[in-house]
């Protein structure tokens, strides 16, 4: 291949393509996914009662080990959903603080302050990049604070164990974001059957995906209530049409989305199988490239949910090149790497508006870690680990590559 970059000219290590995703099989259409799709467009039901919606809910509750599921139209509904539920809250009155990491996408916060709670943002483990339970427990105001929000974020679990002690010593309620971690488990127990309730999002670059779409789980009965409630206009799960139990709003889903979902969870575990195969067998191999620091795995986690294979960057063993031009080097050649989020979520500019506008919305606890993670991370996504021995092969040798002509060059 030589050793001049493609970048520069030189031919790139690779020139094939990626694993696609969603993965649009024509065998997959033949075998199940057609015919449902047609039930659904002739049998004059494409929403309530949801047949299809609710039969797909309780087979991912069963899934992630709990007793209950309600699907939504969106990840950031399921959010709403699950505070709303786990909070009993009604959209009217302040609804107390929630403590959120401050590496994430906007809707673990945005969600929050739509059912008008304040949010407190907290530095991460730099390791995982979720939520440090020391300073979610350092930034706890007794008459203030009401949840946690750990962010399972990339795919890799928070310390849930940790957190729930903290939690139970102060009184306090857990949501998971699962958004990014589909089939991760922590001691063995699937993410969104730890905390009170859990979210997951099924947008289209998500692990389990309908294009859009998202789901509440839990094992509580109530917050379950309050779920249906908050999707179904006020309604109980065994309410009649016109019986309205609360306030609650209309985030009812669509049959189509539930056939597409539990065909593709038939395959969920065995694609999160190979992403962990594959993750270790990548951790193994950067783990030898100076200022390359692969996704470090806490001992706790018994499956990665790899949404996103999460290195760190050390520009000074780069030859002092920065983070954005390794980043371009290894796109071109043929590995399409990102940064991710490039600023801690309190400082971006609808946060930065928000607490100057509203200061008593949002606090934000010292980040050190978040400031360097933003700085220096470099990820894969989870399509990347679904390919073969010899992909991963190709990932290695681009990275080498780069770091040898930036170093010398």
């Amino acid at each position: 291949m030589g050793d001049r970059l493609a970048i520069d000219g030189g031919a790139p290590v690779r020139t094939r393509g990626w694993p696609e995703w969603p993965e649009s099989r024509a065998e997959a259409w033949d075998e199940g996914i057609s015919a449902e799709l047609r039930d659904v467009f002739l049998g004059g039901v494409e929403g309530s009662p949801a047949t299809r919606a609710n039969a797909f809910a309780a087979q991912f509750a069963a899934y992630c080990g709990v007793a209950h599921g309600e699907m939504m139209p969106h990840g950031t509904d399921s959010l709403m959903a699950a505070l709303t539920a786990v909070l009993d809250l009604d959209g009217f009155r302040a609804g107390g603080e929630v403590i959120v990491p401050n590496y994430t996408f906007v809707a673990t916060a945005s969600a929050a302050l739509d059912r008008r709670c304040s949010v407190a943002f907290v530095d991460i483990d730099p390791r995982t990049r979720t939520i440090d339970p020391a300073a979610a427990e350092a930034a706890i105001d007794p008459g203030r604070t009401v949840a946690i929000l750990p962010v399972h974020v990339g795919g890799h679990p928070a310390d849930m164990g940790a957190l729930r002690q903290i939690a139970d010593r102060h009184g306090l309620k857990i949501v998971e974001d699962c958004a990014q971690a589909h089939g991760a488990e922590v001691d063995g127990r699937k993410v969104g059957s730890l905390g009170d309730a859990g979210a997951f999002s099924f947008q289209s670059s998500k692990n389990l995906t309908s294009g859009e779409g998202g789901i509440v789980t839990t094992d509580d009965d109530e917050t379950w209530h309050r779920a249906v409630a908050f999707k179904d206009c006020g309604r109980h799960p065994t309410g009649g049409e016109w019986s309205h139990q609360r306030i609650g709003g209309n985030f009812r889903t669509s049959e189509y989305l539930a056939v597409l979902l539990s065909a593709r969870l038939t395959t969920l575990e065995a694609e999160t199988v190979r992403r962990n195969e594959n993750g270790a067998y990548l951790r193994e191999q950067l783990a030898d490239v100076p200022g390359i620091t692969p996704p470090h795995l806490a001992p706790y986690t018994t499956m990665h949910g790899y949404h996103h294979f999460m290195m760190l960057y050390d520009e000074s063993e780069f030859g002092g090149r920065s983070r954005d031009e390794f980043v371009a080097a290894v796109c071109a050649e043929g590995v399409p790497v990102g940064s991710g989020y490039r600023t801690p979520l309190s400082d971006s500019a609808a946060l930065r508006q928000l607490a100057g506008k509203h200061p008593t919305l949002v606090r934000r606890l010292p980040c050190p870690n978040v400031e360097r993670v933003v700085a220096e991370s470099v990820r894969l996504t989870h399509s990347h680990l679904l390919g073969s021995r010899d992909d991963m092969d190709d990932i290695v040798a681009a990275v080498v590559k780069v770091r040898s002509a930036l170093t010398t060059g």
